[in-house]
């Protein structure tokens, strides 16, 4: 029982889902998304910076129409493009001014987006910062862990710029498994989670479910 309370204290120990690459809390900070999942969006902050061409130096916010204004290009369209996607783009719209290689660093910058938003039957439902794809298990377990309260097969996940409702899993099904690494359960900044109570709001938790409990206790110690 000791180790069980010791384990299920890590679930409350930080808000912050650790060990996931490009995971930030500040404000104005680079979110460092290179892995070209993350599609730029109204409200995005850009930074361009061009070696040796201050000239071409930006750093601007994607306007309502979906664009930003670079010095000399002028307007470029940028919305549901990837950060190589940008580069590609802006490298062939400096080709026209430069010659020879183009050396370019491109920013993203945008914290409001980057949550997920996790709320139901977990022990501390709050937004938490997430920049990459990560497992559904490991952001409940940066919520505190399901409740005795909650309902594992029937977890509700809002997609970001979705037009299905809500996808519907039973985790425990991949708890079984093993497969907690799923492309299934993948979750996106964005998205939201909801943990649905059990039907009957049964409060004695069964062998099993006593089980995940203490491996979300574990994923917070160890990960």
């Amino acid at each position: 029982m000791a180790f069980l309370g010791f384990l299920l204290q890590g679930c409350n120990s930080s808000k912050q889902i650790t060990n996931e690459p490009s995971i930030t809390t500040e404000e104005s900070t680079d979110t460092g998304l290179s892995d070209n999942t993350y599609r730029i969006q109204t409200g995005d902050e850009i930074e361009i910076l061009v070696w040796e061409q201050p000239n071409f130096n930006t750093l601007t916010t994607v306007s309502g129409l979906g664009s930003i204004a670079i010095p000399l290009i002028g307007e470029l369209e940028v919305t549901g493009l990837t950060k190589s996607e940008l580069e590609q783009n802006l490298r062939r719209e400096l080709s026209e001014y430069i010659k020879g290689p183009i050396e370019l660093t491109v920013s993203i910058r945008n914290t409001e987006r980057l949550m997920v938003s996790v709320f139901g039957m977990v022990n501390d439902p709050d937004n938490y910062p997430v920049v990459n794809q990560t497992s559904i298990f490991r952001i409940l377990s940066t919520a505190g862990g399901p409740t005795p309260e909650a309902n594992l097969r029937k977890v509700r996940v809002y997609r970001n710029k979705s037009n299905i409702a809500a996808d519907t899993f039973d985790l425990t099904k991949y708890l079984e498994s093993g497969e907690m690494n799923s492309s299934d359960i993948m979750i996106y900044p964005g998205d939201i989670i909801y943990i649905t109570p059990k039907e009957n709001v049964v409060r004695e938790m069964s062998e099993f479910l006593r089980d995940v409990v203490i491996l979300f206790g574990i994923f917070r110690v160890f990960n």
